[in-house]
């Protein structure tokens, strides 16, 4: 299966057999929730719904790797009513949409319309790549894949100016997996990791190169993937290759 990210949008298209479109924590419902604390700020859900619909020449399949939904661990009735809307939205564009469940989509179930189809957080597989958000160990069948693709950390590159002005980019991961360590639990071992960016546009993300930024989820936190592999790209494709690491700011 060939995977190839589509140029400035945080989505990644796998064409084999089929064509599908992969995108990954959209987080509807976080506008809500910075609503409560001050800030308003419009739904991102239309936003993003547009997006998808641009896509639809390039696959005819969607699968969302998790954290559909933001607010944890209950599911609100204005949440309900977003999510239900945005799933419905994307079953017009595509013939087929799968849920794969994230750290954030505990109690989703009501707010999924008919016609979706729901996996489990250790991910599915298709054709030859694992699809997982990433916050649970993979199943034997994911890792069992040539390629691992995963979200959850909210890859993001940061860049430090000659002042020490600190920006952040989204941008898309790729990295090995330590072989010896990953055969230690698993029975095969991916070629590769790629790491899919916040489809939400709200969301920049944790920096890579940030000292501890990507100690999440157990195969980051347990040092089954090399960081000395990483390669880095922005959304335009501009590839970084590995950028420089930084410390994180001392406290006052």
């Amino acid at each position: 299966m060939d995977l190839e990210p589509v140029p400035d949008v945080p989505a990644l298209v796998a064409t084999g057999k089929g064509r599908w479109i992969v995108i990954a924590d959209l987080h509807l419902g976080l506008e809500l929730a910075l609503r409560r604390s001050g800030f308003t700020i419009p739904s991102q859900a239309p936003r993003m719904l547009e997006t998808l619909r641009t896509l639809s020449g390039r696959g005819d399949r969607l699968v969302v790797l998790g954290d559909v939904k933001h607010r944890i661990p209950t599911l609100g009735r204005r949440e309900d009513a977003e999510i239900r809307r945005f799933l419905e939205g994307a079953l017009e564009v595509f013939k087929g949409v799968t849920v794969v469940a994230g750290n954030h989509d505990p109690g989703i179930g009501p707010a999924l319309p008919e016609g979706i189809d729901a996996m489990s957080a250790p991910g599915i597989r298709i054709e030859d790549v694992g699809l997982v958000h990433g916050h649970v160990w993979p199943s034997e069948e994911v890792m069992a894949a040539k390629t691992l693709v995963m979200a959850h950390i909210h890859p993001a590159v940061m860049f430090v100016d000659s002042i020490g002005t600190r920006t952040s980019e989204k941008c898309w991961l790729r990295a090995r997996l330590r072989r010896g360590k990953v055969r230690e639990r698993y029975a095969a071992c991916p070629s590769g990791i790629i790491v899919v960016p916040a489809f939400n546009p709200l969301l920049t993300g944790t920096p890579v190169n940030l000292q501890g930024g990507t100690a999440l989820g157990p195969l980051f936190r347990n040092d089954l993937v090399d960081r000395a592999s990483y390669r880095v790209y922005l959304l335009d494709g501009t590839n970084i290759g590995k950028p420089k690491v930084h410390r994180a700011r001392r406290a006052w």
